[in-house]
């Protein structure tokens, strides 16, 4: 759960989410779901529109986009309401500013990939924190066992 508390929660940097846990070919989908009111003034995601198609960009740190090149100003405020669920791309531009206001900001952010994209470093991995919604495990046989694969980039080029 990511939480904006009332009156202090911190402006996020513009970014993409790929660096913080790349994956071999972008599949990846965030969605969104709010539990309260998103406005500008309490720090609603803001995003720039069709950013994803740009790919992988450097980012400062490894984390953050140069914040004069992508100043949190410069995207699009996506405002919700409590159930509302925005999807987006892994590669697409996104931050929030600072929450102004008496309300906390709260959204659950699940995210979703093609089986066969896989991690490219072990950031935010766990054997246990998958789970298949649709289609066949890469890494399972239909009539067989587990067998195990490597998660090492080196091991995928």
């Amino acid at each position: 759960m990511l939480v904006k508390p009332p009156e202090r929660g911190a402006a996020f940097p513009m970014h993409q989410d790929a660096p913080y846990f790349p994956h071999s070919h972008h599949t990846m989908l965030a969605a969104s779901v709010h539990l309260d009111d998103a406005d500008d003034e309490n720090g609603c995601l803001r995003v720039i529109p069709g950013s994803h198609k740009a790919g992988v960009l450097p980012h400062v740190g490894k984390y953050y986009l140069d914040h004069r090149e992508f100043p949190i100003s410069m995207g699009t405020p996506c405002p919700a309401k409590i159930g509302d669920v925005l999807f987006f791309s892994y590669l697409t531009i996104h931050g929030s500013n600072v929450n102004r206001s008496g309300r906390p900001r709260r959204n659950v952010l699940f995210q979703y990939r093609d089986a066969m994209d896989l991690p490219m470093a072990d950031t935010h991995f766990d054997w246990g924190m998958g789970l298949m919604v649709c289609g066949e495990n890469p890494g399972y046989f239909r009539f067989g066992q587990q067998y195990e694969y490597s998660l090492r980039p080196r091991d995928h080029m």
